[in-house]
């Protein structure tokens, strides 16, 4: 509110500078600890409760310079009637830090102890917060801590364990007990602070690996999020254990938060190790994890040329391809698996093995693969005339000699393999895009589908090609 506001005024002739003049309830102090001083009496003494609360978070926006200097003050406004004073006043706390040396809060850790029983779950939440960062000077109030680890708040739980494993990790073991109980809890939001809690505890927590592992399959998508970002805290051995469950999520969860929590916590695997394992989905995340590794997935060029070859499952070969296709010229020593490649029946393996002849085969090898990939181009299968059509411009400058016939599926009636027509013309090169303009221009006239004609026209427009076909208007 207005009466409430403050404002730091004047400017330094070299910047912008931190004036001591400030302006609140609309007066202006020449000193800046007087307007703080001003602040913490409204805090203390006003009797409105919302200029008290408005007092509060205004004194902590002033600096913490000046803040620091009516740390009592907040302790004191801890007892005040209105929830909303007392609850800014334990956030101020819980970060109030000095410049050097221990936080004066920590000489008043006793003080927060009725804040963890208050009726607002916003005050015992930063109540337990301010007792965690103080460290060891909060073990005095370890046993409140304990009780907090079974509030009605789920937030207040997560806090709670977080804290006690910081001031007192003798008590690991007890909280973890207490945590696990919650996972059986009917209420999901129990089973996430349990799940959560449990990640904090470090080898106390990791004692429960299988049950945070089991509680990937949970029906409540934030429950997987913190059972996936709950084996990453606990370590390489935890998400090793529970590496099959992770690779699953990751793959096939859908929900994208828990895609992306398990993406991470798969992370801290030995990617090596995965590549060789028996599990599908643990491969096909090592697989798709090395294909993005660009010339360092060339460390891997040995297991990866295996996949690419034998492995039995579809994507696997194709991040395979892929890998060989970003690693550089360690490629070229495995010119014969890639051409073989070339006769996978899934299509998605034929572009990135091109693409890796392409950039580091012989031009014979890169001449052969292309007629390879040419007989694909009247395949009844349309998904085999796309991918071909796109491994043929993988190729760049050495596909123009087979480019005709890739042009001229321009009249296919599958729009996926026009537009991966365009696409090829477009990876040959301006080049390609010539050879191919005719096409494109009657795409732009007659094509019954928007994206093809959008497509061909910004192509020509883009080669300076549109005018040739007077459709540079358009």
């Amino acid at each position: 509110c207005s009466h409430c506001a403050w404002q730091c005024l004047g400017r330094h002739r070299e910047g912008f500078v931190m004036s001591q003049r400030v302006k609140y309830d609309g007066k202006t102090y020449d000193r800046r600890h007087l307007a703080a001083a001003a602040m913490a009496k409204d805090m203390l003494e006003d009797k409105d409760n919302l200029k008290r609360r408005s007092a509060a978070t205004t004194l902590m926006q002033l600096g913490q310079a000046e803040a620091l200097k009516h740390v009592t003050d907040y302790l004191a406004a801890l007892k005040d009637e209105d929830a909303g004073v007392r609850y800014w006043a334990c956030v101020y706390l819980s970060g109030a830090k000095n410049f050097s040396g221990p936080s004066p809060v920590a000489e008043h850790t006793a003080e927060m102890v009725p804040m963890l029983e208050d009726e607002d779950p916003g005050i015992r939440y930063w109540a337990i917060e301010t007792l965690g960062a103080q460290g060891f000077a909060s073990v005095p109030q370890l046993n409140d801590l304990l009780k907090s680890i079974e509030d009605t708040d789920p937030h207040c739980r997560v806090a709670a364990a977080k804290a006690v494993a910081r001031i007192g990790p003798d008590l690991s073991e007890q909280v973890a007990g207490i945590l696990q109980e919650s996972l059986e809890s009917e209420e999901p939001f129990f089973r996430k602070s349990g799940v959560e809690g449990l990640g904090f505890l470090k080898e106390a927590g990791l004692k429960y690996a299988s049950q945070l592992e089991e509680a990937m399959n949970d029906v409540h998508p934030p429950v997987r999020v913190a059972a996936a970002k709950s084996l990453a805290l606990l370590g390489k051995d935890a998400v090793l254990a529970a590496a099959a469950s992770l690779a699953k999520a990751y793959e096939s969860d859908p929900e994208k938060n828990v895609r992306e929590a398990a993406g991470q916590a798969l992370k801290l695997l030995d990617i090596p190790g995965a590549l060789e394992d028996e599990d599908d989905d643990l491969r096909r995340f090592a697989a798709e994890t090395v294909s993005k590794l660009g010339l360092l997935a060339a460390e891997h060029a040995e297991t990866l040329s295996s996949m690419l070859i034998s492995d039995e499952d579809d994507a696997i070969r194709r991040f395979a391809a892929e890998a060989f296709s970003n690693m550089g010229p360690k490629a070229a020593e495995f010119a014969e698996d890639l051409q073989n490649a070339l006769q996978d029946t899934n299509p998605d393996v034929w572009p990135p093995a091109l693409r890796a002849l392409g950039r580091h085969g012989s031009p014979e090898a890169v001449i052969e693969a292309l007629d390879t990939v040419a007989e694909y181009l009247s395949s009844e299968d349309p998904k085999c005339r796309m991918r071909a059509a796109e491994a043929t411009g993988a190729a760049r400058d050495a596909a123009m000699k087979h480019l005709d016939p890739v042009i001229a599926l321009m009249e296919d009636e599958d729009v996926a393999v026009r537009l991966a027509v365009i696409k090829a013309m477009i990876n040959v090169g301006q080049r390609g895009v010539r050879k191919g303009d005719k096409a494109l221009a009657k795409a732009v006239k007659e094509d019954p589908d928007s994206e093809v004609r959008r497509e061909s026209l910004h192509i020509l427009r883009h080669f300076f090609l549109a005018a040739k076909f007077g459709l540079d208007g358009l």
